[in-house]
């Protein structure tokens, strides 16, 4: 007998074994990390502390993007116009509310990272007195973590984004900076990269807000919901820039920077679900024009189904997730794709539908691989 069940027993793919062997690993590294001696000096004969401060002074500290001036930010929003078919400008867009929150909590984090790197520098000169709060950031640098105060506030909550190294963490500073001073200097990008935003249900419910707007009392926003249609263009990029300029949409955003996770997603068999192929874990999606769709008895259902189209064609609702973590704190919203049962066990096709198969094998789209 094997020590372990087969993931297909259960219904997974096989990539679902490699997934756990690799989670399993990760943490045993992060023991041995945990546990390690730091009091020693490093290869260069320097302390963790000196070493720590070096490489800020050098490296971490002058890569870090400029702060924006906050009387300039709130006058350049206020100037702003929004989509075509609202008159309307500045804060008065919904999006444009959404820019100016989004600038304020990077402000937030980059303010904290910068203050505390100075800090370090300062505490390791000896110039100001060594904190705990000080002695854990330099012990969590030295072992290329993020400090904790970057990610949480006092009280625990998240104030930005969750990576598990520092290198990642730093990337992921500067490519939000760049989406959002793109957006807040030349406007609004083609395409939006989901994964740079620190509210991304914020930014959907402003989408919505605007179409809703838009209808001019046609719609009304509690009777609005979802409709996502999945285009041919796949960017290739992991830091949200754009390799192409794709054609805007007639109503909503286009997101970008999606992965899939125990699928993929085949233009060849009609822009349905596949099996992946073994040992890759993630596929790039397409780029996905989000938009909005009234749920009054006048208009198509929500999730892109109008009334009186056959309820047996195959959907699954697949969930959009801020991180790998699977729950509802970080569920954004769905995306109705279209699947079959091709790959499915012969003995199961007619006790699962199709949709349950896919959710069976835990297919979810990512913002983050990390």
């Amino acid at each position: 007998m094997p020590d372990r069940d087969s993931p297909i027993a259960f219904g997974l793919h096989p990539n679902a074994d490699l997934t756990f062997r690799l989670k399993e690993s990760l943490e045993m590294i992060n023991t041995l990390i945990d546990t390690q001696p730091k009091d020693a000096a490093t290869g260069s004969g320097k302390s963790p502390e000196a070493e720590v401060r070096d490489q800020l002074e050098k490296t971490m500290l002058p890569d870090l993007p400029e702060n924006w001036n906050d009387v300039e930010m709130l006058e350049k929003i206020k100037s702003m116009r929004g989509p075509r078919g609202l008159s309307d400008v500045g804060l008065k867009i919904p999006l444009n509310v959404f820019l100016f929150q989004e600038l304020e909590r990077f402000q937030h984090v980059l303010t904290k990272a910068r203050t505390t790197m100075k800090s370090i520098i300062a505490a390791v000169d000896g110039t100001i007195i060594m904190t705990p709060d000080i002695v854990n950031a330099i012990g969590a640098i030295y072992d290329l973590r993020v400090p904790k105060d970057w990610c949480f506030d006092a009280t625990g909550v998240e104030i930005s984004w969750l990576t598990p190294t520092l290198g990642g963490w730093l990337e992921g500073l500067r490519n939000r900076h760049r989406q959002l001073d793109q957006w807040y200097t030349q406007g609004r990008p083609a395409s939006f990269w989901l994964t740079g935003f620190f509210n991304p249900q914020g930014f959907l419910t402003g989408m919505k807000q605007e179409l809703t707007r838009m209808k001019k009392g046609e719609w009304s926003l509690d009777e609005v919901e979802y409709k996502t249609d999945v285009r041919n263009e796949v960017i290739n990029t992991d830091n949200g820039t754009l390799d192409r300029v794709p054609n805007p949409p007639s109503e909503g955003v286009l997101v970008h920077g999606l992965y899939l996770e125990g699928a993929t997603f085949s233009k060849k068999s009609g822009n349905k679900l596949e099996d992946p192929k073994p040992k890759e874990l993630y596929s790039r999606f397409p780029l996905l024009n989000v938009s909005a769709i009234s749920t009054s008895s006048s208009e198509p259902m929500g999730g892109g189904r109008p009334r009186g189209e056959d309820k047996s064609s195959q959907v699954y609702s697949c969930p959009v997730y801020k991180y790998k973590a699977r729950n509802d704190r970080y569920l954004i919203f769905r995306v109705n794709l279209k699947c079959d049962n091709s790959g499915q066990p012969a003995n199961q096709l007619k006790s699962l539908t199709a949709p349950m198969n896919w959710k069976l094998k835990g297919v979810a789209l990512l913002c983050s691989k990390e």
